[in-house]
């Protein structure tokens, strides 16, 4: 018969996971002394209030109605989400990033975030960025649709406000200047 002292436990996946706690508690540790987290609040409260009249964005609304201006709104904030997602470089910020913005809607503008909260608005220009070819275009065309005009002005429109959102966040993001980045 085997003694106790023979008999091995693995205990491989237990270590593992508290090495992963422990890294993650160090950097929202870290990026909370270096100012990282507040000035990844106030990015994210600030990507939250760009709005489709933004100058910055120039696009060209003039009088258009509201559920399209709610779909160019939509997609200004799947954008800014995605913006997040490829520019900043830590996982603590970028989550960090995306709750401030997702709070203040809340807070400030609770139809709206009750309206994309569950998911379902970003889902067709997720799969356009999965898409082969070019992403704008493929963003375009769900925007189209989303707006329900399947027109070659729309899909351009579409791809615009995905061109010119994604820079002015990457020129926000790289603005925002996190230390250790």
């Amino acid at each position: 018969m085997a003694e106790d002292r023979d008999i091995k436990i693995y205990e491989g996946g237990k270590s593992r996971e508290l090495n992963d706690i422990q890294r993650i508690s160090e950097d929202i540790d870290r990026n909370k002394r270096n100012g990282n987290i507040d000035k990844a609040k106030a990015l994210g409260k600030r990507l939250a209030k760009i709005r489709p009249d933004c100058k910055k964005l120039g696009l060209d609304i003039g009088s258009m109605p509201a559920a399209e201006l709610y779909c160019v709104r939509v997609l200004l904030t799947f954008t800014a989400e995605y913006a997040v997602q490829k520019y900043v470089l830590s996982d603590t910020l970028i989550d960090a990033v995306s709750a401030s913005m997702y709070d203040y809607l809340k807070a400030e503008e609770k139809g709206y975030y009750n309206n994309i909260s569950d998911g379902s608005a970003f889902t067709f220009y997720l799969l356009a960025l999965k898409k082969s070819g070019d992403t704008a275009k493929n963003i375009g065309e769900q925007f189209a649709q989303r707006c329900g005009i399947n027109s070659d002005e729309y899909v351009t429109f579409g791809a615009d406000i995905f061109n010119k959102s994604l820079e002015l966040y990457s020129k926000i993001i790289d603005e925002t200047e996190f230390v250790g980045e």
